[in-house]
This record gives structure tokens, C-alpha cells and sequence, in this order.
């Protein structure tokens, strides 16, 4: 389901090409990873500025050169595009996606790795990814329905393109109506970006259930992936919580 989005992702990028316009991606900015200032249980930290790739018009979006957490935050530091944002371990590099379709990317991953935003993730690799979709395109309810079967999601292709299916060792708990976690055992390529080889990956999806009917044109729906190896893998759950109190379940109407 995550490799759909990418499909769909890049080829929207590609398909918005023409003779004058190319994909663009904006420049790196570099930030502060001093440690971060607390204040009572809200602490302060760093934000890495991520490069961005986009699909058809160049955005400027705000980026902080900090921001307040109430996570852990020993060894964690922020990373955005100005559009999505992250916790994810200090020190390493990112990089976002804006398709022309919609859908958005945001990627955290070691040091020297080529773009992740880009492609498909490789199994095994670390990596924090963030996919942001809507359900009111194919890509976005392919990503989001496996997680949501009985949501209307399931049944945008009326048929004629099933809804993926989890595998069966990945293990997922519904949270509130809105919400559902998962997790991948090392060796089961499931919904977590990088699962798949040695390393275990969790994560959570966000999918606001609108009564009495969702809108015609979908509602937008985000995907975290927390996959590091055994010495970072502690971090999953600051990055979860605070991602699921960022991203909270949001509908602002037609």
C-alpha cells in the first residue's frame, strides 16, 4: 500500500512535466542539534529543514528552527519541509515529496543514503517516514483502507481494484475509531516503510471517520512508519506519540 503511493507519487511528479517546467527540489538548510531547553514537561528542540521535491508548483512553507515537544527527547531532534513534520533521531538527513496529485512524503533516514522520498524503501532499511494522502484518489484509499476495512475507502475502486490485505503476522490495534496502530515483525513486508527484512517496524494511521458520510472528495488520512535498528528503537514511541497528537484526526468540511 506505501509502494502505491509512491507510484502514484512519482508518476505524478513525472506526468507534471513539460518543456518549461522540470521537477525542482528546494535547498537544504542546516539547523542547530544543540540540546534542547525544557520548560516544565514541554521541551524545545531543533528542526531540521528538509529538501523538497515537488510534483508542479514550487512551495516557500514556513520552517521553525525549533519546536516544542512533551515527548522524551534525548536524542530526537525535528524535521520538516514546512508542510509535514517529524521527530526522528538526531544527527540524520531527510528529504520530502509534494506530488502533483496531492500526496506528500517526508523521509528521516541515516546520513549519506541516497533520497528515500523518491522510491521505494528498501526492506531492512532505517527510516521515519511520513505519508500524507487523501481518501478522494485511488492512491490515497489504496494506502489508507487495509488499515480502515470497513471504511469507505475500501470500496473507491467499487470493485474493480481490491483493496490490499494485510499480512497475516502484522499485528494492528484500533486506538479510537480514528486511529490504528501497527506493527511488522522482522521479515513481514507489511505497512511499515522498510519492513520487510531484519528490522521491526511500527507506526500508526490517522483516518478521521466523518459522519454521517465521508465527503465525496475524501478526507486526508496520514501513514507513520518508525523502522531503526535495535540500538534507536526505543525512540518509535516518542516519535509515535508525538506524531499522533500533531497529526490528530481533522476535518474541517466541504
Amino acid at each position: 500500500m506505501i509502494a502505491a503511493v509512491i507510484g502514484s507519487a512519482t508518476s505524478a511528479c513525472t506526468t507534471s512535466k513539460d518543456s518549461n517546467h522540470e521537477l525542482s527540489t528546494t535547498q537544504p538548510t542546516t539547523t542547530s542539534t544543540s540540546p534542547s531547553n525544557r520548560v516544565g514537561n514541554v521541551a524545545v528542540l531543533p528542526v531540521a529543514a528538509c529538501p523538497t521535491t515537488y510534483g508542479a508548483n514550487n512551495l516557500n512553507p514556513f520552517v521553525p528552527t525549533e519546536l516544542p515537544t512533551a515527548e522524551t527527547v534525548h536524542g530526537l531532534e525535528f524535521y520538516s519541509n514546512g508542510l509535514l513534520t517529524v521527530l526522528g533521531p538526531a544527527g540524520w538527513a531527510c528529504s520530502a515529496l509534494v506530488a502533483a496529485d496531492g500526496a506528500q512524503r517526508l523521509d528521516v533516514y541515516p546520513s549519506g543514503q541516497s533520497d528515500l522520498s523518491v522510491t521505494n524503501v528498501p526492506p531492512g532499511s532505517e527510516v521515519v517516514q511520513l505519508d500524507s494522502d487523501y481518501t478522494g484518489h485511488g492512491p490515497g484509499a489504496q494506502l489508507i483502507c487495509p488499515l480502515f476495512p470497513n471504511s469507505p475507502a475500501v470500496t473507491f475502486y467499487a470493485g474493480a481494484l481490491p483493496c490490499p490485505t494485510l499480512p497475516s503476522t502484522e499485528s494492528t490495534q484500533r486506538l479510537t475509531d480514528d486511529v490504528v496502530a501497527f506493527r511488522d515483525p522482522s521479515g513481514v513486508r507489511g505497512t511499515g516503510a522498510g519492513s520487510g527484512g531484519p528490522l521491526s517496524s511500527v507506526g500508526d494511521a490517522v483516518y478521521p471517520q466523518v459522519k454521517p458520510a465521508e465527503p465525496s472528495d475524501g478526507v486526508t488520512v496520514s501513514v507513520l512508519s518508525c523502522t531503526l535498528a535495535s540500538d534507536l528503537d526505543s525512540l518509535c514511541g516518542s516519535i509515535q506519540a508525538d506524531f499522533l497528537t500533531r497529526d490528530a484526526p481533522a476535518y474541517s468540511g466541504s
